[in-house]
């Protein structure tokens, strides 16, 4: 819809309708709305759009997009609904496109992702075991679901197929970083594979690296995430500017809500809560939220399988 002709206001007259409130906005997004940057709307979709912001990204949509750090989520579409390209800027407390007000973020909250759990080995296993039991995926699925799993199906569909010497390169890169190895060249070259891999707006190999780096980032082990994005920071223009924003959002340890939610249950090992988790963060795009939690449980169960060896001397986050 084009924002000419638009006739909300901020102020309520006859005939007006006033200006939707923005109830959230993740820790980026805030950062981006406080300053006094300006910038253009860069893809619009029916209940969502993106925009830069003094080179910081956002994305406004309803709630029903979910809190996340990128995310401005307002209560209600707008009239004035964006074209691409067109000019953003921060009037005082409202988001203006094209110089009209759109939301107004006065009174919203800050969402932030939880800070890392206290965990034990146990725990995490007992987590895993109980995703196990959960995150079960179908041997015609879309996406790299089943690479999170502890048993994959004998029969891979094309796309895992393709992606199954970057999957086993994430793993190795993963096991080696938490000894303190670096990746070796032939591992990068493997790993590297997975960016833009898939359909979507957010290809599947692109969710799963994602993932691996919010759960990494979430264990409290930095040195171990750093490794992981080193060998593929480089390559991001394999895949597209938005895909390539939430690999850079995820390489700081934020990632959708839903998927801090899954992570958590799943390194406190609370079984109750296994299930629920696992069906928000399923909820997430097409298959996105699956993909992502794949590459969380790859980067889990190297974890698992590390402090395995020393049982049973608990994990030591100043050990990594």
């Amino acid at each position: 819809m084009s924002v000419t002709g638009c006739i909300e206001t901020s102020v309520s007259r006859p005939g007006t309708r006033p200006l939707p409130a923005i109830r959230e906005m993740g820790l980026l997004a805030e950062k981006a709305l406080r300053s006094d940057s300006e910038g253009r709307v860069v893809a619009v979709f029916e209940s969502s759009f993106y925009a830069v912001l003094g080179g910081q990204w956002i994305c406004v949509g309803l709630p029903h997009l979910g809190s996340g750090p990128l995310h401005v989520l307002c209560e209600r579409r707008s009239l004035c609904w964006p074209a691409i390209y067109a000019a953003v800027s921060v009037d005082r407390s409202t988001l203006c496109i094209d110089n009209r007000p759109l939301p107004t973020f006065g009174d919203a909250s800050i969402w932030r992702p939880v800070s890392a759990v206290c965990w034990t080995l146990a725990g995490l296993q007992r987590g895993l075991g109980a995703v196990d039991q959960s995150f079960l995926v179908g041997v015609a699925e879309e996406g790299l679901a089943s690479a999170g799993c502890a048993q994959r199906h004998e029969k891979l569909t094309p796309l895992v197929a393709v992606a199954a010497p970057g999957i086993a390169a994430l793993d190795r890169v993963i096991t080696n970083a938490l000894d303190g190895r670096a990746p070796l060249p032939a591992e990068r070259a493997e790993l590297v594979t997975l960016i833009g891999l898939g359909p979507g707006l957010t290809p599947s190999g692109d969710d799963l690296l994602g993932g691996a780096l919010i759960a990494l980032a979430a264990l409290d082990l930095p040195k171990v995430r750093d490794l992981l994005w080193s060998a593929v920071r480089a390559h991001l223009d394999r895949t597209n500017d938005i895909s390539a924003t939430h690999l850079r959002t995820a390489a700081l340890g934020y990632g959708a809500a839903a998927m801090h939610a899954a992570i958590h249950t799943t390194i406190s090992g609370d079984i109750n809560r296994v299930a629920p988790a696992l069906a928000a963060v399923s909820a997430i795009g097409h298959s996105s939220g699956r993909d992502g939690f794949a590459g969380a449980l790859i980067a889990l169960r190297a974890i698992e399988r590390h402090f395995a060896r020393d049982e049973p001397r608990p994990p030591s986050f100043n050990r990594i």
